[in-house]
């Protein structure tokens, strides 16, 4: 079954679920459910405890003067950090923006094969998928490699029907 797919609309909504998912992958696999910190919620809490942490330095300044660099060095990690994640956003949100936000795979017997990415033909075998996640915008597809699918909501029963259809619906996590 060919699943066309399109994430212009609401492109970062649905990539900071997706994302959160593949990031806490042997946690919503363990687990068995689909709620997790979203990739945005993941780096805010991060951030938030780098900048609590420069914070406490920066007081524990007022105490030693020599600790001084350590203060500063925290504040460059935290700065570091936010940055890091900023521009790594971004640097995906091009890439999706030169694909024009869409892609086509092929759920079958073999498994999923997506051309997605440079026209190379990647195949994932059943035996590689490790879960299809239903969250509350995306459908993620997780592999037991570092790849991993989404799609819009929209395209749940289309995804779910080629699941029970050719892998196993054991996959499916709610």
């Amino acid at each position: 079954m060919k699943i066309d797919t399109s994430i212009s609309k609401n492109y970062f909504g649905l990539f900071d679920e997706a994302r959160g998912i593949a990031i806490h992958k042997k946690s919503v696999l363990k687990n068995r459910k689909s709620k997790t910190l979203s990739y945005t919620q993941g780096k805010i809490i991060g951030f938030v405890l780098l900048f609590l942490l420069s914070l406490l330095f920066a007081f524990l300044c007022t105490l030693n003067c020599h600790m001084v660099w350590l203060s500063l060095l925290s504040y460059l990690i935290t700065i570091i950090y936010l940055a890091y994640a900023v521009i790594n956003t971004m640097g995906i949100y091009s890439f999706r923006k030169k694909q024009k936000f869409s892609n086509t795979i092929l759920i079958d017997e073999n498994g999923i094969t997506d051309e997605s990415y440079y026209g190379i033909k990647m195949i994932f075998k059943w035996e590689k998928i490790t879960g299809v996640v239903i969250g509350k915008h995306t459908i993620t597809i997780l592999t037991d490699t570092p790849v991993y699918f989404y799609f819009d909501i929209a395209k749940k029963e289309d995804v779910i029907k080629a699941v029970e259809k050719y892998g196993n619906k054991n996959l499916i996590i709610e």
